[in-house]
């Protein structure tokens, strides 16, 4: 990455007066979503079991009767057929199998969570729907890779929306605010919304909130502005869109009092409308556990074990007869180490700083593949690790420089025979997870904020992306480029 253009992010503090979107920031200046009561449902496992079993349904029958799909004119036949073959490695496009089935298995999380059940005992849930469907609700071969980001990328993005619906739900409120609270609680939470309805829970009037969680600090902020990818690194060609996002900080990280899953997590949604996919990043974090191992005057040292669920995705072009994204990463099935450092400003200084390192293990990742197109599928799968570390500077609750690293190592495995016949390949039978290679994927961002009339605020940011994949039968393919982003925050 040329040095002009983190020139310009640097010079543009002095000129715009860009700075700080707390977008990164474990705790700063967060909002307290307080509740005056406990909602506690009781457990419903079976009811919960039906709910995961007529998802499966519906969304059978409108692919099978509406979309009229051919993989869906399932009988006892095809199902037989299903457990006779085994799991394979299907070829379904990047979208479908990294951020589709990871929200489908949120909504079979979804309705165990809003049904009673705690999170260890909703996992099942989301397990069981994926198995169902795969082997039961498709003409084609039950799919491994499927099967793994519907469980795991399910339990991440459903506690995620479960706790951000628990937000909004207010059962004292009456008219048309009452309607917009419920919309948006069914919105973020399908499942969670299908059951207030069908308890009617929508509708009644209580003298308490009735949320599952009290007294939350979140930071909540929703962005806008225009977007340049380029190309590749060294060109100033490339895309413009209009990006927006939503950047959500939930917890309170060094609070190791009876430690829940997810009582701290952060997530990122990003959008860009033209030129670009329009779900195009979805990155969380969620501690599994975690404890303060160390504490002195105004700073502190927590250690734990995160759950990770990572989605980066860009238009395709084509160069010299091959695909080249500007990058393509996946992390959908992943947990590891890591740890967070908060230092509060001391007597007379105004600066806070901040530090976190984590590392991880990646059962199910993917990364663009640069030569093999099967169905349609353009990328490789496989499993490997991820370092991420980020650190921040942030100076009188307004202005902040805040950096973010991550790097992520897939290996793809089980490749395919060099010597193949493409013409004679039914991709639905031919399962393998991509070219034989390993791909290291980073992506470095720095970025300028600042926060005005204390919901405001403005920020500048660019990212660099950077793809080396090792193929054991192609060339190696070193690939880099960058991105530019003006924002205008407010947080709710």
């Amino acid at each position: 990455m040329k040095f002009k253009y983190l020139l310009i992010i640097f010079l543009s503090i002095f000129t715009f007066r860009y700075s700080y979107s707390q977008e990164y920031l474990p705790q700063m200046e967060s909002r307290y979503f307080t509740s005056d009561s406990i909602s506690v449902l009781k457990p419903k496992p079976f009811w919960a079991a039906g709910e995961v079993i007529g998802t499966n349904l519906a969304v059978w029958a409108f692919d099978r009767y509406v979309v009229k799909e051919s993989w869906a004119r399932i009988n006892w036949n095809t199902i037989k057929n299903n457990f006779k073959r085994g799991p394979v490695w299907d070829s379904d496009k990047f979208t479908t199998n990294l951020f589709a089935h990871p929200y489908h298995g949120g909504l079979y999380f979804n309705a165990a969570r809003s049904n009673g059940l705690n999170f260890w005992q909703s996992i099942p849930y989301s397990a069981g729907g994926s198995l169902m469907w795969e082997f039961f609700m498709e003409t084609e071969a039950p799919s491994i890779n499927d099967m793994m980001a519907t469980t795991f990328g399910g339990v991440a993005l459903g506690e995620i929306t479960y706790r951000l619906s628990d937000l909004f739900i207010d059962n004292r409120a009456t008219g048309w605010e009452r309607v917009g609270r419920e919309l948006l609680t069914g919105i973020i939470s399908p499942m969670r919304g299908i059951n207030r309805l069908i308890t009617g829970e929508s509708w009644k009037r209580r003298s308490y909130k009735g949320r599952s969680y009290s007294n939350v600090p979140v930071n909540l902020i929703l962005s806008m502005g225009p977007r340049f990818l380029a190309d590749e690194e060294k060109s100033r060609k490339g895309s413009s869109s209009l990006h927006f996002d939503l950047a959500l900080n939930y917890g309170n990280p060094f609070n190791d009092e009876n430690y829940t899953p997810y009582e701290w997590f952060r997530f990122k949604l990003g959008m860009d409308v033209i030129n670009q996919p329009l779900i195009n990043q979805v990155n969380a974090i969620g501690a599994l556990w975690g404890k303060n191992i160390w504490q002195k005057d105004n700073r502190s040292l927590m250690f734990g074990i995160f759950q990770h669920f990572d989605y980066y995705d860009s238009d395709i072009n084509s160069k010299n007869n091959q695909l080249i994204a500007p990058y393509r990463i996946s992390e959908a099935a992943a947990a590891g180490l890591g740890a967070i450092y908060y230092k509060n400003p001391d007597p007379g200084n105004k600066t806070l700083v901040y530090g976190e390192l984590y590392t991880n293990g990646v059962a199910l990742g993917a990364s663009l593949s640069d030569y093999m197109k099967l169905g349609e599928r353009d990328y490789n799968l496989g499993s490997g690790y991820s370092i991420k570390g980020g650190a921040g500077l942030i100076y009188n609750k307004q202005l902040a420089l805040l950096l973010n690293l991550e790097n992520y190592h897939i290996f793809t495995w089980k490749g395919y025979d060099p010597d193949l016949d493409w013409s004679t390949v039914d991709p639905n039978e031919l399962s393998v997870q991509g070219d034989k290679s390993n791909a290291r994927l980073t992506v470095f961002s720095i970025l300028l904020a600042y926060q005005f009339k204390k919901q405001w605020s403005i920020a500048l940011s660019n990212r660099f992306f950077n793809r080396k994949t090792d193929y054991k039968y192609h060339d190696t393919v070193d690939y880099a480029t960058y991105d530019l982003m003006l924002k205008v925050g407010y947080r709710l």
